[in-house]
């Protein structure tokens, strides 16, 4: 399996299930839906190939309170060399999450030390399977700690769980305004 979904016979192109983790492929549905349209792309489209991208995938288990995650967890990202900058804030620290009186949960950021990449998110907690995809797009374009900070996030919102746990790398998020600032 290459980068275009190209099986071993060069005509013949596989994605989602089937390909288990070639190409660092996680099995879940929209993780098929992408791969099956590069892979039609590049079976019968004349144009340019397409080259598939499994190193941002959010993920979802839709408990009560909901766990989500996306890139690497701290385990995964010293194994791979990076000096991390991790930490985890619980959410009773959100104001969205005080206002619907539903507190139970964490958020937890795994950043380079050194370039402040962000290289992962985990949130368990209410509405972590919709804050995740800020955090995946973040990913996607490679953020920095800061890039988390300097968005303008709507309040209140469950998302500000982002902007808490990037302050904390520099201020205790404790001592925050209603705002996180």
């Amino acid at each position: 399996m290459d980068e275009f979904l190209r099986t071993n016979v060069p005509h013949i192109f596989a994605g989602g299930d089937v390909i288990g983790r070639e190409v660092g492929s996680q099995m879940a549905t929209p993780v098929g839906s992408q791969d099956g349209r590069i892979a039609a792309h590049n079976a019968f489209a004349d144009g340019e190939p397409r080259r598939v991208g499994h190193r941002v995938i959010p993920r979802t288990i839709f408990t009560d309170p909901q766990i989500a995650t996306v890139g690497m967890t701290e385990e995964e990202a010293i194994t791979a060399g990076h000096n991390c900058w991790c930490n985890t804030v619980p959410i009773s620290l959100v104001p969205r999450a005080g206002a619907i009186r539903n507190t139970a949960g964490m958020i937890k950021m795994v950043a380079n030390d050194e370039t402040e990449e962000v290289l992962g998110v985990s949130m368990v907690g209410n509405s972590a399977g919709e804050v995740i995809h800020e955090a995946a797009m973040a990913l996607r374009f490679r953020a920095k700690i800061n890039d988390f900070i300097e968005l303008l996030h709507v309040y209140p919102t469950m998302a500000e769980a982002l902007k808490i746990v990037a302050i904390s790398r520099y201020k205790d998020p404790t001592k925050l305004s209603c705002c996180a600032e």
